[in-house]
């Protein structure tokens, strides 16, 4: 991605964030605000950049609070999802953009859903990418999620999210991350209480095979600049359930998607299960469209042509 299009903005919040913006040189096309998950920053969207640049849509990639060359508060209560959607549009109104469609991965779902939720006068659009929406939930508890994943699927899925909120979690983490053999997801990630002794005993998962050594180094040296203690700031937020309060003031009327919606599972997902994940959207939106690819969690780093066709063709329909 261009430095050049590399910009910063103080936040309402007082917050820094880093972004890059290239404006939709034709305003009958939409502007793109394209938010990424756990564990990456702007640059994991760089091909879906590039695609929308080349075919004349705005697009805006901030690094999301803890990432990059944003701010890394390390207070879990700066992690809150009102807040950081706050930030959102904050860049938003910095560009001038009033609406935008936007993309969301992994753990930027949760603010994608919070743009529809509170500020849906500025969404014309939105595409989840692997994981489906995150509707507002006054009654979040962990242990309660865990057991109704592993009552539908048999296993917890989010079992991780133990140890990712432990002491010294940010040490281990990088490489099983990225792991793409679903069998060692479902035992060593996903199930409670197998991450730390995986991680401690130095067990490493196979490198995916979309990743030259370089592509690894260089995604590893932008992640791990500032530490992984404010990312892993979203889990501590949520586990220790700060965003309770404010999901209890969203109206139920807020849930609904009453713009065009597109879901991309990735089947190879052991994570984001798309069965589960497509039964949610269809609850909510008025107009949902799915598009499935055959990859693992890391769709736009595997199979970036695969999404940037899938993005493309709903953008033209819109």
């Amino acid at each position: 991605m261009n430095t050049a299009d590399y910009k910063t903005v103080l936040t309402q919040r007082g917050y820094t964030y880093a972004y890059y913006h290239t404006p939709n040189p034709h305003k009958g096309k939409p502007a793109v605000l394209l938010i990424h998950g756990f564990p990456s920053t702007a640059e994991d969207w760089s091909a879906q950049f590039k695609y929308l640049i080349e075919h004349d849509y705005g697009a805006i990639a901030p690094d999301m609070l803890g990432y990059g060359g944003t701010d890394k508060p390390t207070v879990p209560e700066a992690y809150k999802a009102k807040g950081m959607t706050q930030d959102m549009i904050d860049i938003l109104d910095q560009e001038g953009v009033d609406r935008a469609v936007i993309v969301s991965h992994d753990w930027g779902v949760l603010i994608g859903t919070r743009l529809v939720n509170n500020h849906l006068n500025c969404v014309q659009a939105s595409i989840f990418v692997s994981h489906g929406c995150v509707q507002p939930d006054p009654q979040f508890n962990y242990k309660i999620l865990i057991e109704k994943l592993n009552a539908a699927v048999g296993y917890d899925v989010y079992g991780y999210w133990d140890f990712f909120t432990s002491d010294g979690a940010a040490e281990y983490i990088y490489t099983l991350f990225f792991a793409v053999e679903p069998d060692v997801v479902v035992a060593e990630m996903a199930t409670r209480g197998r991450f730390r002794p995986w991680m401690e005993n130095k067990n490493l998962s196979d490198a995916p095979a979309f990743w030259t050594v370089e592509d690894k180094r260089k995604h590893q040296a932008a992640l791990m600049k500032g530490g992984l203690t404010g990312p892993l700031n979203w889990y501590v937020a949520r586990m220790r359930e700060l965003d309770n309060e404010d999901d209890a003031a969203v109206p139920k009327e807020n849930y609904r998607f009453r713009t065009p919606t597109l879901y991309i599972p990735t089947l190879k997902d052991m994570i984001c299960i798309p069965a589960i994940n497509e039964a949610e959207l269809r609850k909510y939106c008025d107009n949902l469209s799915v598009k499935v690819i055959d990859s693992t969690h890391w769709v736009m780093l595997e199979k970036p042509a695969e999404l940037n066709e899938a993005i493309g063709e709903f953008l033209a329909k819109i």
